[in-house]
């Protein structure tokens, strides 16, 4: 089979390997499409915080964003699976710690990530095998597109959760991105009062066709303005922008990674203001909600796609993952042909 190896810095190269078999517990999948963000972006141009902190290192398959098919079966999985659509998380958990035990899976001390952290093999590849108990089925009214989307933006529907946000609240959403534009949804779908903030001019507009209200800064009415604010940026300034605009007593969920420390941060005027800060990591155990809303239109993750380019011009998706000045934030690598329909040109 293929598989997608990142070897050094802007070193790719798409390789033979032997296909896995899958364990106990796991299923054989055919990967159909393979999405790329910002921390494959860090891996590639040799920028990533997990590369400079010795917790990745070259060359490794690359690869956490996916929808694929089962195409087999390892002992104790059954046979329903065969032939469904599916994707799931990546976080592969030792099962026997404090945390495991608790459900808090992602705080397990050997947590790994595929394609991310740790040493196991990303989804870059034409077949994986993956824990039963990480799956999430593909409603066929989904797109291949939308699928291998739920991923990243399941994170989204958690950071929402953990700011309990309700349709009598103002949410601010800094950063109309892949994570951005899917929580703005979210919030909107709730009913609360949304605002995108961007400076980017595409970014807005993509913002505006999804319905959204956008603007490319804050105001000055929107200072100290806002229930709930989303960082989904993951930028120094909308770190920064997220103290000045929430209310007191209100709530903040860093959503964005930032990948250095944030100088200017007002620490104190969270205190002042009773605010809570909440890091969120994942979305586990939201993607079936997520699915949900994208079934009933509520949320659009189509829209987010700018590109599926094909296996064979992998070069030209990094480029293009890179170019700032593309119009919608998603770009995806077709690995299985067949799914050629799903192509968003």
């Amino acid at each position: 089979m293929k598989v997608i190896q990142l070897t050094a810095p802007r070193t790719l190269s798409v390789t033979e390997s032997a296909p896995p078999e899958p364990g106990p517990g796991e299923v054989l999948v055919r990967v159909g499409l393979l999405g790329l963000c910002g921390t494959d972006l860090g891996f590639f141009d040799g920028s990533s915080n997990y590369l400079r902190d010795g917790l990745k290192s070259y060359p490794f398959v690359l690869g956490h964003e996916w929808i694929g098919t089962v195409v087999g079966a390892g002992p104790g999985t059954g046979p329903d699976l065969l032939g469904r659509r599916v994707s799931g998380h990546n976080f592969r958990v030792c099962g026997r710690c404090a945390h495991c035990r608790a459900g808090r899976i992602r705080s397990c001390p050997e947590r790994s990530e595929i394609g991310v952290l740790g040493t196991r093999p990303g989804a870059g590849a034409q077949l994986i095998t993956v824990p039963v108990d990480t799956l999430t089925r593909i409603p066929d009214g989904l797109s291949a597109a939308a699928g291998a989307l739920l991923e990243p933006t399941a994170a989204a529907a958690h950071a929402v959760d953990r700011l309990t946000v309700t349709a009598s609240d103002r949410v601010a959403v800094l950063g109309a991105g892949t994570l951005g534009l899917a929580a703005a949804q979210i919030t909107r779908a709730i009913g609360a009062d949304t605002l995108v903030l961007d400076p980017q001019p595409a970014a807005r507009a993509l913002a505006a066709e999804l319905g959204l209200r956008a603007q490319d800064a804050p105001g000055a009415s929107d200072e100290e303005a806002y229930d709930a604010v989303i960082e989904a940026s993951g930028s120094a300034a909308g770190v920064r922008a997220a103290v000045r605009l929430v209310a007191a007593g209100g709530r903040i969920a860093q959503l964005g990674t930032p990948h250095h420390t944030v100088d200017g941060f007002d620490a104190a005027a969270l205190v002042i203001r009773d605010v809570t800060l909440h890091g969120v990591l994942s979305g586990i155990g939201y993607w079936d909600r997520l699915v949900g809303l994208v079934e009933s239109g509520a949320v659009n993750l189509d829209a987010l796609v700018d590109r599926v380019f094909p296996l064979e011009e992998l070069d030209a998706a990094f480029a293009h993952l890179a170019d700032g000045g593309r119009d919608r934030p998603k770009v995806l690598v077709r690995i299985d042909p067949a799914l050629a329909a799903a192509d968003r040109a």
